[in-house]
C-alpha cells in the first residue's frame, strides 16, 4: 500500500556506481604507470607521481594547511552529509495520496473539488460488501483524469480469488471510474488470506467419527 523511493535508489546508484568506477579505473591506471603517458598523449598538462612515490603526499599536507581548503573540503563533506540524510528520509514508505480532485473549475458552474479520501472510504466499504472479504484497505493516487487505485483485500481461506478479482474489476473499480467519470489508469490489488472464522454453534465432525 506504501510507496518506496525505488526510481531515486536506482538513480543514486547508478551514479555512485559511474562514480566509483571512474575513480577504480583513475587508481588502476595510476597504479600501473598508464596515467603518465595517457595524459602526455591527451596534452592534459599535469604529470601523475611515479609508481614509487605516495599518492598523498607533502602536497597534500601542505594543501590542507590553507584556510579555504578546508573550508571547501567541510561545505562538500556537509552537502554530502545533508544529501546522505535526505536520501535516507526517502526510504521511509509513504502513501503518496492524491491531491483533491478538481472535478468542475469553470467560472459558470463553480469549483468542485474531491477528496480521495473520501472515495478511499467508499471504496473500502464496498469492497467489504464482496463476498468471502473480511478487511479492505484503498489509496487513491493520480489526478482526477487518470486515478490510480491501489486495494488490498483480506479474504478467508475458503473464498475463490479469481472471482473476488472479477468483482473487484467489474463493481469496485467500475464504482469508482463511474464516479470519476473516467477509466482508471491503474489498478493493484493485493489479496491476503486469512483464516475464517466459525461461529460457536458450528461443529466439525470428522467422517465416520463418533460422538459423545
Amino acid at each position: 500500500m506504501r510507496q518506496t523511493a525505488a526510481r531515486l535508489n536506482r538513480t543514486w546508484l547508478t551514479v555512485l556506481g559511474l562514480v566509483l568506477v571512474v575513480a577504480g579505473a583513475a587508481g588502476l591506471l595510476l597504479a600501473t604507470g598508464a596515467a603518465g603517458p595517457l595524459l602526455q598523449r591527451t596534452g592534459v598538462g599535469w604529470t601523475p607521481p611515479d609508481t614509487g612515490r605516495r599518492l598523498f603526499g607533502d602536497a597534500t599536507a601542505t594543501a590542507f594547511g590553507l584556510t579555504w581548503v578546508v573550508v571547501v573540503t567541510a561545505l562538500v563533506g556537509l552537502v554530502l552529509a545533508l544529501l546522505g540524510i535526505a536520501w535516507l528520509l526517502a526510504q521511509i514508505p509513504r502513501k503518496h495520496e492524491a491531491k483533491p480532485f478538481r472535478l468542475h473549475d469553470e467560472a459558470g458552474t463553480g469549483l468542485t473539488r474531491l477528496d480521495p479520501g473520501v472515495l478511499a472510504d467508499a471504496v473500502e466499504t464496498q469492497a467489504k460488501t464482496l463476498p468471502g472479504v473480511t478487511g479492505a484497505a484503498a489509496v487513491i493516487r493520480g489526478s482526477a483524469a487518470a486515478p490510480e487505485l491501489t486495494l488490498r483485500l483480506t479474504v478467508d481461506d475458503r473464498t475463490s480469488v479469481p472471482d473476488v478479482l472479477g468483482l473487484v474489476h467489474r463493481e469496485v473499480a467500475g464504482s469508482l471510474a463511474t464516479s470519476l467519470d473516467t477509466r482508471l489508469r491503474r489498478l493493484a490489488v493485493q489479496v491476503e488470506v486469512g483464516r475464517a472464522h466459525l461461529d460457536t454453534s458450528q461443529v466439525s465432525v470428522p467422517v465416520g467419527g463418533t460422538t459423545r
